[in-house]
């Protein structure tokens, strides 16, 4: 046994050496250092990972689940995402014009929603799937799934909510369509605390076009806060998260001016800033990697793989293109939910996001972070008494006079994060301008 211990051990050295040596003569097979390169493959998502905002179930009989944590790597999302795939690669390209949601949620149907649009070309690098289908199709921030219980047809839109356009596809005889159906069945025996409905579908005429709304069970809704800690919290820690993005740590060099941490090498700069920012500047020059979205987006998801520090999960809540060069900005998840940085945390940081990354042709330009993981903390608890009529009726009451009213564009309910523990706000947007309305009465 020592003898095989012994050999095993030469030759993961000499694996390591040859691996090194590759590194000298060809140049940059990771962005990471050579551990790191294995932890992202290992992480990655058969399709496009942490790109969906939230996945809508409509049951029937006005009840609507939403499912925004663990999604990825779920049975029932690779169950859905095989249909979505086998209508681009097998289905019909059909007449549509925009949706009729009161016709659509009388069945069941699956709705991917996303914060951002994606063109048709995307879809390639989005799903598993290729097909001339992907060309004919627009832009969409939705894919709406509607399967029939005995895989006779199923149709699938690509919808565009803000134009109100979509394009169809439907597939027909095909197993994968009973299976989805069926799938969703699963969501029916969930005990939910909060449920949605459908603004249209309900007859809420103040919304712009369909809007998914939630609501509580009860009249009042107790949940727990969420609490802010820092993960850099001391000279080793920083270090410790800075060696990430080296390919030799002990090469860099450190320095500490003014409460800012400054590690860099040749090709590298981390500075971690007394504000919770951490930001790494990447300067190898590197190939040509590709110049698609989805191969930015797959740089930038795989360096927040191997940020072992970021440990909340995370979705991709907007993005930038502007002459090749990419900007990614990604929030939080937790219990559903959103969680993003509040004004004072905004400022404070310089970020709209927690997470903000560019990349240009397949590389990383700039990663910035805010160095803080956010957790259930259930001693801590609140009540939201609040609901979205009222949230809504209280805000007509400060924004317009004699009982004006104005189209409330989108409506959520978020957690919007500070330096202290922090609960559940209304997000409104009315006019393009978003207003932030608390969950407890007289708040």
């Amino acid at each position: 046994m020592k003898n095989f211990g012994r050999n095993f051990i030469i030759a993961f050295l000499m694996v390591l050496a040859i691996y090194q040596t590759g590194e000298l003569w060809f140049g940059g097979f990771s962005d990471h250092n050579f551990f790191s390169f294995f932890s992202e493959n290992a992480s990655s998502d058969k399709n496009t990972p942490y790109i969906l905002d939230r996945l809508i179930i409509n049951l029937g009989d006005n009840k609507i689940v939403c499912r925004a944590n663990n999604v990825y790597g779920s049975e029932y999302k690779e169950i859905f995402d095989r249909a979505v795939e086998a209508a681009i690669e097998k289905g019909t390209l059909v007449p549509s014009d925009g949706v009729n949601w009161n016709t659509l949620l009388q069945s069941r149907c699956i709705i991917y929603e996303y914060n951002c649009l994606f063109s048709g070309g995307d879809i390639s690098g989005i799903f598993s799937a290729r097909s001339d289908n992907s060309d004919k199709i627009g832009e969409y921030d939705k894919i709406i799934v509607s399967p029939k219980a005995d895989s006779s047809l199923m149709t699938v839109i690509f919808y565009n909510s803000r134009e109100n356009t979509s394009a169809a596809l439907e597939l027909r005889n095909n197993k994968i369509i009973g299976q989805s159906f069926e799938e969703c069945s699963r969501f029916d025996r969930d005990e939910q605390s909060i449920y949605y409905i459908s603004s249209v579908q309900n007859g809420f005429s103040i919304f712009s076009g369909n809007r998914f709304i939630p609501r509580w069970q009860e009249d009042t809704y107790e949940y727990p806060l969420i609490e802010p800690r820092g993960v850099l919290t001391d000279s080793a820690t920083v270090e410790s998260n800075a060696n990430i993005f080296f390919d030799n740590p002990a090469g860099k060099t450190m320095s500490r001016q003014g409460g800012t941490y400054t590690f860099s090498d040749e090709t590298a700069v981390v500075r971690y800033y007394n504000t919770g920012v951490l930001e790494y500047s990447n300067y190898r020059a590197a190939e040509n990697q590709g110049s698609s979205f989805s191969d930015n987006y797959a740089a930038a998801v795989r360096l927040i793989a191997s940020d072992t520090f970021v440990t909340n999960q995370y979705y991709l809540d907007s993005y930038e293109h502007n002459d090749g060069t990419y900007i990614f900005r990604f929030n939080y998840k937790i219990n559903d939910l959103s969680v993003i940085p509040g004004e004072g945390l905004r400022e404070k940081t310089g970020m709209q996001s927690f997470i903000e990354i560019t990349a240009t042709n397949g590389k990383i330009d700039r990663y910035r972070k805010y160095a803080f993981r956010y957790s259930i903390n259930p001693k801590d608890k609140e009540i939201a008494d609040t609901d979205f009529i009222t949230a809504i009726d209280g805000l007509y009451s400060r924004l317009y006079r004699n009982g004006v009213t104005k189209t409330v564009d989108d409506i959520s309910l978020c957690y919007i994060a500070e330096n202290k523990s922090f609960g559940l706000s209304w997000i409104i947007d009315i006019e393009n301008t978003s207003h932030i309305v608390d969950t407890k009465a007289g708040d």
